[in-house]
Parts: structure tokens; sequence; C-alpha cells
């Protein structure tokens, strides 16, 4: 005879489900959706090209239900698209967006390529923490290129906040845990793209140079 039972686990998500709003169906899509200030900040005598592939203005976060956790399903790649817009509008004199690494024939010169990722997005629910908070983690990937596509460096940081859950849902506080990460790690990125005078002379000689053979190859 067929044995019918549950196991344990599947026991416990079916439990978690009956106690969630029927609306959420035991699984949660989300799209962070939240306007960005700009920040205040004197612009760097710098024009900068940034370029974002697919994998950042698609970025998706995907994970499947188990015993601690609903299923997700969060979309935040076009945020983070507004998010870097904001901040490097503010942070250089122009931004020239791009469709590849290489800004030779992007129409007007650039002294560096900017070019954004997300390594990693972790959201942590109250039952998988013993808290009461969702905790959301998203680990970021700055590359700087030269105009020509080479690499130059790159600066790895991360934004960490957490958000405390409510009886009627999840959906808020996690929107409100996401957004404030992604400003967390803005405020930080502000800061040090700032402060670091060397970097902003080592950008500012790459522009020069590209600037320098433009009107060599135009003369």
């Amino acid at each position: 005879m067929r044995d019918t039972k549950r196991p344990p686990s599947a026991i416990r998500v079916l439990a978690l489900c009956a106690l969630i709003p029927a609306a959420v169906a035991c699984s949660t899509a989300l799209r962070v959706d939240s306007g960005f200030p700009r920040p205040v900040v004197a612009s760097l005598p710098i024009d900068a090209g940034v370029y974002y592939d697919d994998s950042l203005r698609e970025y998706v976060f995907e994970r499947q239900a188990d015993a601690k956790s609903l299923a997700w399903k969060i979309e935040i790649g076009p945020a983070h698209v507004r998010l870097f817009d904001q901040l490097f509008h503010s942070l250089f004199k122009n931004l020239v967006h791009l469709d590849g690494l290489a800004a030779e024939n992007a129409g007007e010169p650039v002294g560096v390529v900017i070019k954004p990722s997300i390594d990693e997005y972790a959201l942590h629910a109250p039952s998988g923490t013993g808290s009461a908070f969702y905790e959301v983690e998203i680990r970021y990937r700055l590359a700087f290129h030269s105009p020509g596509g080479e690499f130059i460096k790159h600066w790895s940081y991360t934004g960490r906040v957490r958000s405390r859950s409510t009886l009627f849902g999840s959906d808020e506080p996690v929107q409100k845990a996401t957004v404030a990460a992604m400003r967390d790690a803005a405020a930080w990125l502000v800061i040090e793209l700032t402060k670091h005078t060397d970097f902003h002379t080592l950008l500012q000689a790459q522009q020069n140079e590209n600037e320098n053979g433009k009107d060599n190859h135009d003369s």
C-alpha cells in the first residue's frame, strides 16, 4: 500500500502557509519600486560613461519555499538602474550611457567607464533568524575601466538593513529593507568616491589623455 503520509518538512510548510493571508498564496512576488534622492555633493570634474549590462537591468532574486520560508521572487534590477543614475549624475560632471565597456564610439569623450553589478542579494526571514526582523544584505561590485574598455580597478561594498516584520504580510517590510539597504550602500559609495583624491587624479589624467588623443586624431 502506498504511504500517503507527508514528511515533517512538508507539514511545516503547509502550516506556515495557513498562517499567512490567502492573497500571498505561499509565494511572494515583489517589484522594488522607489525613488531615490540625488545626493548633494560637488561634482567631480570628470566625464563618466556608465554601462548597465542585462544581469543588472534584469536582476531578480528567486528562492524556493522550504520549511522555514515562503517562496520569493523579488525584482530589483530597474530600481538599481534608477539609483545608480541618480548617484552618477550628481557625482560626475557629465554622465554618458553606454552599450558596452568601450566608449570610443560614444559620441562624446569620457574619462572613465563604470560598470556596476550586484554580486548577491540575501534575504533572511524572521523564521530563519529567530528575530522579529527581515534582514536584507546586498553585495555590490563597482568596476572602473578605461574608455577603451581596459580594466582599472574595482570596489566591493555592501548594504545591510533590517525591517521589523508585521502580522499582515511580508511585502512591506521586505520592500522597506531592500530600499534601505540600497540607500545604505549608496551613502557609502558617495563618501568613498568623493574622498579618494588620488583616484580622482587618476581618472582626470585618463580623461585628459583621452581628450588629447581625440584632438590629435581630429587634426
